[in-house]
């Protein structure tokens, strides 16, 4: 059979890989709903609504442009937060292939890229609820009824999505009841109840869109409100699907782990043998305390382990194999 014959479909994108990037994917509905919005705005000649989407489209913008970053980008993340943190302990870099990237002193824009790296639901909800607000104020001034529901509900999911802490289910001691499995699956993915509230608003959306058309057929920016509903209906699902912590998924995860384990195990490998096993604990403590590693300190401290082993490094013994392993050179007593 002739190879071209055969559909590729590695370039179709789908729900699983989807869900892998959902912020960002998200960031890009939104970012066609408030063209859309921008647009219906200036056409129906409310600037302060077309301010709107101008306004809400940073904030997709954040979204497209810094969630679910690529491994690579990940990686470059961690190993400059990584080298601030051992250049904070004093830990000298040796001259190994990744000491530049350890050593790289971050510019302002750097340093704020960083930021929308490490919190792009954030800068999203934030401007939202910016926008929300302003939205709220032009429809109370123009006494437009399905605006003033919109600000309140976007205002609403982006507050939720700003204030409702993010904290994982506690296997050992589960939920009961309706009420507390309620807060617990709230409070696991957050931008759940931002992007439940952010559905309800899309009733406003459509009630605004049909209300336009009803005043003014022949004008058209109905067409655009509906556009903006169905777009944001799309990157909606797509918010619910995400969390905070935008890091890889876990299989990359791991890929970007073992290459930050190489890196610190070339460095800890370059230090006096004296200090390297509580430079091993301190480094796993710390990837562990990062929202994109999903293990544990002393995962991470037997992978550094096993990278020493690999250089020809010998393994300290631990402080409780030193407190269990009798003294030789003490002899006992006759």
């Amino acid at each position: 059979m002739d190879s071209t014959s055969t559909s590729d479909t590695s370039s179709v994108p789908t729900f699983s890989s989807l869900r892998e990037k959902s912020l960002k994917v998200a960031g890009y509905g939104y970012l066609v709903g408030d063209a859309a919005i921008f647009a219906a705005g200036m056409m129906e000649k409310n600037i302060k609504g077309a301010s709107v989407g101008l306004l809400w489209g940073l904030g997709g913008l954040a979204a497209a442009r810094y969630g679910n970053p690529k491994t690579e980008k990940q990686l470059a993340l961690l190993t400059q937060r990584l080298g601030d943190y051992l250049e904070k302990q004093g830990v000298a870099i040796p001259p190994i292939a990744d000491a530049a990237a350890l050593l790289h002193q971050e510019s302002i824009a750097e340093h704020i890229e960083a930021f929308l790296y490490a919190h792009p639901s954030e800068a999203l909800n934030a401007v939202y609820a910016i926008g929300a607000a302003q939205l709220l104020g032009s429809g109370m001034q123009k006494k437009f009824k399905a605006d003033i529901a919109s600000g309140a509900l976007i205002g609403a999911g982006a507050l939720a999505g700003l204030l409702v802490p993010e904290k994982k289910p506690d296997p050992s001691h589960p939920s009961h009841g309706t009420v507390s499995k309620a807060l617990s699956w709230v409070q696991e993915k957050p931008l759940r109840l931002s992007g439940a509230l952010y559905h309800i608003n899309n009733v406003s959306m459509i009630w605004g869109a049909i209300a336009k058309r009803k005043q003014n057929p022949g004008q058209g920016s109905h067409y655009l409100r509906f556009a903006t509903a169905a777009s944001y209906i799309f990157a909606n699902t797509m918010l619910s699907l995400s969390s905070r912590n935008t890091g890889p998924a876990d299989h990359r995860s791991l890929e970007v782990l073992s290459r930050l384990a190489e890196t610190s195990a070339q460095v800890v490998a370059a230090q006096p043998p004296e200090i390297q096993e509580a430079l091993v604990q301190q480094i796993s403590g710390y990837l562990s305390a990062q929202p994109e590693i999903k293990k544990t300190s002393q995962d991470i401290a037997d992978l550094l382990h096993g990278k020493l082993a690999s250089l020809g490094v010998p393994q300290a013994p631990s402080w409780q194999q030193r407190v269990n392993t009798p003294d030789a050179s003490i002899s006992p007593a006759l």
